[in-house]
C-alpha cells in the first residue's frame, strides 16, 4: 500500500518532469500507465487532477486501490525523495510542502560543496491544487553525477529537517493526542 503524500509527490513529478512516466500497480493486480504518450492510460495532467483534493474519491481512498508507484520514462529514483532526469544529466527533482520563500532561504545556505552549490539553479514550481512545491535543481557545468546527487540530497535533507521542525512547532490539527490519562 501507498500513502496519499507519496501519490501527491508522484503526481506532481509526473506533471513537471518532461518525459516522466508512472506505472501504477493496483491492489487487484491491474496496472495503469501515466505518461504523455498515446499508449498511456492517463496523462500526467489527468492523474494530477484526479489526485488533487476534489470531488473524485481517488484523493481520499487511494490506499484502498493503489499498491505501488514505479517511476519510469525520464524519471529515475536517486535516493529518498530525490529523482533525476535520465535525459538531462544535471537535473534533480523533489517535492516539498514548505512555502517557496522558506525553501529559497534554505537553499541559499546549504552546507555542502560550495563550488557545486554556486553553479546550481533552483527552480520552484508551486502546485496550488496539490498544495506542494516541485523543486528542480539544475547544474550545467561538468560536475560528476555523484556531486550533483550529493547537492540534491543535501538540499532535500535540509528541507526534511525544516519540515520536521515546522511540524513540531505547528502540528497538524487532524492528529490525535496520545498522552496518558
Amino acid at each position: 500500500m501507498i500513502d496519499k503524500d507519496g501519490v501527491i509527490s508522484a503526481a506532481a513529478l509526473a506533471h513537471c518532469v518532461p518525459g516522466a512516466e508512472l506505472l501504477l500497480r493496483r491492489t487487484d493486480g491491474g496496472r495503469l500507465t501515466v505518461a504523455g504518450h498515446s499508449r498511456a492510460d492517463l496523462s500526467p495532467c489527468t492523474f494530477r487532477h484526479l489526485v488533487a483534493e476534489g470531488p473524485c474519491p481517488i484523493a481520499t481512498e487511494v490506499d484502498t486501490w493503489l499498491g505501488g508507484i514505479v517511476p519510469g520514462g525520464a524519471l529515475d529514483h536517486v535516493v529518498a525523495g530525490v529523482y533525476r532526469s535520465r535525459y538531462r544529466r544535471g537535473e534533480r527533482w523533489f517535492v516539498a510542502s514548505l512555502a517557496p520563500g522558506r525553501l529559497r532561504e534554505l537553499f541559499s545556505d546549504l552546507d555542502c560543496d560550495p563550488q557545486v552549490a554556486d553553479e546550481a539553479t533552483v527552480t520552484l514550481t508551486a502546485d496550488l491544487e496539490l498544495k506542494v512545491v516541485i523543486v528542480k535543481l539544475e547544474i550545467e557545468s561538468g560536475f560528476t553525477e555523484e556531486q550533483v546527487d550529493c547537492l540534491a540530497l543535501c538540499a532535500y535533507a535540509n528541507y526534511l529537517a525544516e519540515a520536521a521542525v515546522m511540524q513540531t512547532l505547528h502540528p497538524s490539527t487532524d492528529r490525535t493526542s496520545k498522552k496518558k490519562e
